[in-house]
């Protein structure tokens, strides 16, 4: 326990630093050339949707993303506030609005920040995130347009998702990576694959399925699994505006059951890694979100943290009418199934709710062992997942559920998973059956 205190403190203050550090250096670039290829693309990215002779395959993108907080990280990567210092544009992420406090207008300030410069916009702050997408998105502005970075961004994630497919192929695990696509398309891919703020966790959990394929053995032989988890909550926290967080937590968790061999450490160590490994994730994620807070209220007192503990307060309370926490999920629940508006998600979820139900009860029946029960538990309880964060964060999770949705997809993912599992387990056990009833050759 002390070996495996000692290692979350030192990634976890480690990825503070390194993330802070990463931070002020980002805001140390020129903005000039940045500024410049977005004022060019700003058609593209914004006034092509209220031209009625625009492209109409391009206000289909506009319609599919969130191009409200997009602009805003675009605007964060544009912003050099004369008399502030890299440092605390880092712990403030400061950026010019046209809004009041409490309403901001990201689509109609971007516009006017590039062409009429800051007279008559109002200085705000957005300290109470990380916005570790600066890291990456400046240096790329400075580079090259909003068309060629948006295009390198949606080519970097269908190349990852290829990566991860054929990997699955490669380890043996070809259910893995359909369990992949599946939950995939149950997140409304278009809107993620052209968005800035939804791709975030998606990519993030991509990238940790990637890398469970290329080292799995290497990471359970020096049990480097929870620091994965760890650095998942924690990359989760640097880069997210709390979109579908949980994500990034439910399908690793789902890949690393199945990776895992069902004799692997006996049932105990299945339920135990489980466990850890959500723990290690809520650790990174909390934790990184916080020091955050912290930092920028030790460093520029910035009023961040007070700021912070309210905005939790307020989006982990009871929807608005409603008298307790329990009162609000059904109206969350309903806000988010509202979001696939489409009969062909019923069907595709009853089919494959029916698939898990029955390969379940045909492993019972036919090939049953505790560690293929102690899959499934876990299994579950990943599937769970969504509902517990949906519970905690109904608020938020019901006034943004035009995004926060994708959190079922991990509901989706722990369902495949459970096939997968039962129909390995039923292979083994056809196959232990056949040798079992092959003739024995005796030799003199």
């Amino acid at each position: 326990m002390r070996k495996r205190i000692r290692n979350v403190l030192i990634i976890l203050l480690g990825s503070v630093a390194a993330g802070a550090l990463l931070l002020a250096l980002a805001y140390c670039l020129p903005v000039e050339s940045a500024r410049a290829h977005v004022e060019e693309s700003l058609y593209e990215m914004l006034e092509v949707a209220e031209d009625p002779d625009g492209n109409e395959l391009r206000k289909k993108i506009i319609g599919f993303k969130d191009n409200f907080t997009d602009c805003l990280m675009v605007q964060n990567a544009l912003e050099r506030v004369e008399e502030k210092n890299p440092w605390e544009h880092a712990m403030y992420a400061y950026h010019y609005d046209l809004g009041n406090e409490s309403t901001w207008m990201t689509e109609k300030s971007l516009a006017a920040f590039l062409r009429q410069g800051s007279d008559g916009m109002y200085l705000r702050e957005y300290s109470r995130y990380w916005h570790g997408y600066l890291v990456y998105l400046k240096p790329l502005l400075i580079c090259m347009s909003w068309r060629n970075v948006e295009t390198l961004l949606l080519v970097f994630q269908v190349l990852l998702l290829l990566a991860v497919l054929v990997l699955s192929c490669c380890r043996k695990n070809p259910y893995l990576g359909l369990g992949i696509v599946c939950t995939f398309l149950f997140m409304k891919p278009l809107g993620i694959w052209f968005s800035l703020t939804l791709s975030d966790c998606w990519t993030i959990a991509l990238a940790a399925v990637l890398v469970m394929l290329l080292f799995y053995d290497r990471l359970e032989k020096r049990s480097w699994h929870e620091e994965l988890f760890l650095l998942t909550g924690i990359l989760t926290a640097y880069v997210d505006f709390l979109t579908y967080p949980v994500v990034t937590l439910g399908v690793p968790l789902c890949a690393w059951l199945v990776l895992r061999p069902e004799n692997c450490g006996g049932w105990r160590r299945q339920l135990s890694g489980t466990f850890w490994n959500c723990a290690c994730w809520g650790v990174g994620y909390v934790g990184m979100w916080g020091f955050k807070w912290v930092l920028a209220e030790l460093t520029c007192r910035t009023g961040t943290l007070r700021n912070a503990v309210w905005a939790v307060i307020f989006r982990t309370e009871p929807l608005d009418g409603y008298g307790s926490a329990f009162t609000g999920i059904s109206r969350t629940f309903r806000a988010v199934l509202n979001q696939y508006d489409s009969a062909v998600y019923g069907v595709g979820f009853g089919i494959i709710a029916a698939m898990a139900l029955v390969s379940v009860v045909l492993c019972l029946v036919r090939a049953r062992s505790a560690g293929w029960a102690a899959s499934v538990v876990c299994l579950a309880f990943a599937a769970l997942l969504p509902f517990g964060w949906l519970a905690v964060t109904q608020n938020h999770t019901a006034i943004h559920c035009d995004y926060t949705f994708r959190i079922a997809g991990v509901t989706v993912m722990a369902l495949c998973c459970i096939t997968v599992c039962s129909v390995q387990a039923l292979i083994r056990k056809a196959k232990v059956c056949r040798d079992f009833s092959k003739p024995v050759k005796y030799t003199e």
